[in-house]
């Protein structure tokens, strides 16, 4: 019995606790009696997409795949909402001094969901799939795991050992593993094309029972490690657009949804046919970011970078994306790493622009040694992010900066614009890794080619911090690095930090047990589906 079901029959409920009151006087009168059967519940959520391969491996930028993997899977830990990671199929784990090698001790109450025992064996063949020649998978994946060794001395312990340390490497054990004994021999393309994506057997809260391009049903795992779920059943039920979906939720079709990015009117206009939901922003872990191109004059002048900076009110921006947050860290919140930073506004922007030596000239404009502070703002052509380079470019304007806006397709501004420093000012996104380093993004070392450094920032204070916080295994000192870095960054300007974007997740107002985290991931929504319930239905 859905949710659906219950909601469009408001007396069902009521009966259905009768008859068990019913049921209850007979049994204790009559030794005869049945008792009623506890009726299932499930829980029916809209999905945009389609399913192609329930992988862990494979189901990386197709939601479907990715949150019936979350559902289906485990991994050596599971990743909290902060961004910590947590033992999952894993009950301990140790580290070497050198920070080279990792020992993970498995929980001795692991099964598949066919009633196979999860053995090391399993993690060891999954981490040898993806670093096989070939592997047809992200290539970030393999090359996260290149130069991994992988040992497995007996069936509840694996051994890591590293080229070199990294604190990042404990995240990367989230990996969903896979039954060696489904799999074991297949090629790489036979991998690829394994039937087993249509039908996966996995260790995770919930078991696939039914698979088609337009739903998915899965029952819960009665044996799964961290406890039985409450919920019995959960359907994905899967839509082309955006729009069907949000149509279906308001119709009252679905239970919930993960609304995509940049839908919360839509949200809104569900919530009013609708008042049995509530909307949870869930925050992304990304930001929108101005790059300023600090190896390109005028900006290679830190005081003129901090002065564009100052101009930007965030606040304003907030009107063209309801729900998000102003940001300046280049650490998302909220994740363990991230400390609050404070940046000058435009308040101060006329200050640090004459500071930097610029000063209106007879027309307005600024101008240094007969010079006009003239930039172009470049980013992709999405109707969204054009509106905010336009609100951009006003603002600059006010300070007597001259702007003019291009807008470009993504691939170019990406492939031809960023990636060769072609450009002043430009309006993109960023996505960090489920670790929180932002080395590769900021280091002098990662400047394109080939790295992904496109504002060219050079600092060597910064690289220091980078460095020292890659290495070391404390949190507290990575913590206290990288908020060092986050007050560097902000100081010198190296870009400049505006939004956090959210994704509006629509659930029962009933629904019991969502922790609201980060979402390195859609699937991370279901981090705790474990622990889900209903008021009610308890």
């Amino acid at each position: 019995m859905s949710l659906l079901d219950l909601r469009r029959s408001p007396l069902l409920l009521p009966a259905m606790l009768g008859a068990g009151i019913a049921a209850l006087a007979v049994g204790w009168y009559g030794l005869t009696a049945v008792p009623e059967p506890v009726p299932r519940i499930r829980y029916v959520e809209g999905v945009v997409g389609a399913p192609q391969r329930v992988s862990p491996l494979f189901a990386r930028g197709n939601q479907p795949d990715e949150d019936l993997a979350t559902l289906v899977f485990s991994g050596l830990v599971r990743i909290a909402g902060d961004g910590t990671p947590l033992p999952d199929l894993a009950e301990a784990w140790e580290v070497t001094p050198d920070g080279r090698t990792y020992s993970f001790r498995l929980r001795g109450d692991l099964y598949w969901h066919d009633g196979e025992r999860v053995e090391s064996s399993d993690v060891a063949f999954t981490v040898a799939s993806v670093q096989q020649p070939g592997f047809q998978g992200p290539a970030t994946l393999a090359l996260r795991w290149a130069g991994v060794e992988v040992q497995a001395p007996d069936a509840r312990t694996v051994i890591f050992r590293l080229p070199e340390a990294r604190a990042d490497f404990l995240v990367q054990t989230e990996l969903g593993v896979l039954p060696e004994h489904l799999l074991s021999g297949l090629s790489v393309r036979d991998l690829l094309e394994s039937p087993f994506h249509q039908a996966p057997v996995g260790s995770g809260p919930y078991r696939l029972v039914a698979l088609s391009p337009g739903r998915a049903l899965l029952e819960r795992n009665t044996s799964y490690h961290h406890g039985s779920p409450a919920v019995d059943e959960i359907e994905l039920r899967f839509f082309p657009h955006a729009s069907e979906l949000e149509a279906a939720l308001a119709r009252g079709d679905l239970d919930g949804a993960l609304l995509e990015e940049g839908r919360h009117a839509q949200a809104a206009a569900v919530l009013e046919r609708r008042p049995d939901l509530r909307a949870v922003e869930l925050p992304r872990n990304g930001f929108t970011v101005l790059y300023l191109n600090n190896g390109r004059p005028p900006l290679d002048d830190p005081g003129t970078r901090r002065a564009i900076a100052a101009s930007i009110d965030r606040d304003a921006l907030l009107a063209l994306a309801p729900g998000w947050a102003a940001g300046a860290s280049p650490i998302v919140p909220p994740s363990w790493a991230h400390s609050p930073v404070s940046a000058p506004g435009p308040a101060q922007a006329a200050e640090l622009f004459a500071h930097a030596g610029w000063l209106p000239d007879a027309e307005g404009a600024l101008a240094l040694g007969g010079r006009v502070l003239s930039l172009s703002l470049i980013t992709n052509a999405a109707p969204d992010r054009v509106a905010l380079a336009d609100l951009l470019a006003e603002q600059l304007r006010r300070q007597g900066v001259v702007v003019s806006v291009e807008a470009v397709p993504a691939v170019e501004l990406v492939g031809a614009r960023l990636a060769h420093h072609d450009y002043d000012l430009a309006l993109f996104g960023w996505e960090p890794g489920v670790d929180p380093d932002p080395l590769s993004g900021w280091h002098t070392s990662q400047i394109p080619p080939p790295g992904r450094n496109v504002a060219s920032y050079q600092d060597p204070d910064s690289d220091r911090m980078l460095e020292q916080a890659r290495r070391t295994l404390d949190a507290g000192e990575r913590r206290a690095l990288y908020a060092a870095f986050s007050e560097r960054f902000v100081d010198q300007a190296a870009s400049v930090v505006l939004l956090y974007p959210r994704r509006t997740y629509l659930v029962p107002a009933s629904l019991r047990g969502l922790e609201s985290g980060l979402l390195f991931r859609p699937g991370n929504r279901f981090r705790d589906v474990h622990a889900f319930s209903f008021e009610g239905l308890d």
